[in-house]
């Protein structure tokens, strides 16, 4: 996955959570729908999600503005986690879309935000803490019903998967 010399930095300062007890999960052919790959715990009827990525191959070639469209439209479908996601960061030559959660959730320890990464063949979702007293990001679970789970997956296959 390719991404912008200011993703990679961005992504380098955000440190691993703890997701001990987590099951990883794999579905899918990256040819036909797309493969969806992550890690998840199940608590009842909640699910507690690590990360989330799609991967798929694009037999078209694919233009930026396609790509971009898609973001979009993944913005506006994507409305029951909780909190509105909008694009924040682009990089049209890298073909690179950053989505994230604005407003995110704040309290007065912490800021928490879902951020999606799109690259041409690939999306993924994480939520991310920034502690303020220690000034640090961690990746933390996304809290969820098995309902947004599977509404959740089959989103980002409609809107990616079938490029």
């Amino acid at each position: 996955m390719k991404m912008s010399r200011k993703a990679k930095r961005y992504d380098e300062s955000v440190l691993p959570g703890d997701f001990q007890g987590f099951e990883a999960f794999q579905d899918g052919d990256p040819l036909r729908n797309g493969r969806l790959h992550g890690a998840l715990r199940r608590q009842g009827l909640r699910v507690e999600l690590e990360h989330l990525s799609l991967e798929h191959q694009s037999v078209k070639k694919q233009s930026f503005a396609k790509l971009h469209s898609r973001a979009q439209r993944l913005t506006h479908q994507v409305d029951y986690l909780h909190e509105q996601l909008e694009i924040v960061d682009h990089d049209r030559r890298g073909m690179y879309i950053q989505i994230r959660s604005l407003p995110p959730y704040k309290d007065d320890t912490q800021i928490q935000f879902n951020e999606i990464t799109i690259v041409r063949d690939s999306v993924s979702l994480k939520r991310i803490a920034f502690y303020r007293k220690d000034e640090v990001k961690r990746q933390v679970p996304l809290n969820m019903t098995e309902d947004e789970l599977s509404r959740l997956l089959a989103d980002i296959r409609q809107v990616f998967a079938l490029a």
